[in-house]
């Protein structure tokens, strides 16, 4: 049992990190989507749109392996936020399955796929899992945890939020419709990037202690 544990904390580890380079390699494979405004959903839109639903379902899976790795090392509080990063994992396989429509496709014209990839999207409760979690690995005494890291990392998933969600509020365009007169792409990377970010070093955290139990 804690040989699996050691096995899956690791993959979440790994899976964030391909998650990552998934992403990254998509900025050159598909240069024509500019990241200043596009969002990293239409990367699945076309050619190589395979690669950006693996690196969506690569990121759920972490999500899950850590969430089970965690799931009897982890008390009170701390099981409330492995619950959310469970959902958050599934949303994150939705999103992989079901491709989202083209941008700006109106609303008589999206598909079933689209609305359940928005689904998947709106399942993502990261930054409250991240939250939760951390307060649970602090309460965990004969861990050996570096607290400032988590704090660190915890710090930069909410400001990764916060930052997406107020430039989607005040840039929001009044006819609904989203372009180049909408700056929100490196916002929305931002989000993702520090949340893979969180379940890398948190992954690490927890497989370094698990190892030495």
């Amino acid at each position: 049992m804690q040989k699996n544990n050691v096995k899956m904390v690791s993959l979440s580890f790994w899976l964030s990190v391909i998650f990552i380079a998934l992403l990254a390699s998509l900025h050159i494979l598909k240069p024509e989507l500019d990241p200043s405004w596009n969002f990293i959903s239409e990367y699945q839109v076309g050619r190589f749109g395979w690669l950006m639903s693996l690196a969506f379902f690569a990121l759920g899976i972490s999500c899950i392996f850590l969430s089970i790795s965690l799931w009897k090392k982890i008390n009170s509080v701390g099981k409330i936020g492995v619950l959310l990063l469970v959902i958050s994992g599934f949303g994150m396989i939705i999103a992989a399955i079901f491709k989202t429509d083209a941008l700006n496709t109106s609303s008589e014209l999206v598909t079933q796929s689209g609305k359940l990839h928005q689904l998947g999207a709106m399942m993502d409760q990261i930054p409250f899992a991240a939250l939760l979690i951390t307060i649970g690995l602090f309460r965990k005494k004969t861990w050996q945890i570096k607290r400032w890291l988590l704090i660190l990392t915890l710090v930069l998933v909410w400001f990764g939020f916060i930052y997406f969600v107020a430039s989607i509020r005040t840039q929001f365009p009044v006819d609904g419709k989203f372009g180049s007169n909408v700056l929100v792409g490196w916002q929305n990377r931002i989000m993702i990037v520090t949340q893979a970010f969180w379940l890398i070093i948190t992954a690490k955290q927890v497989r370094n202690n698990i190892v030495n139990l």
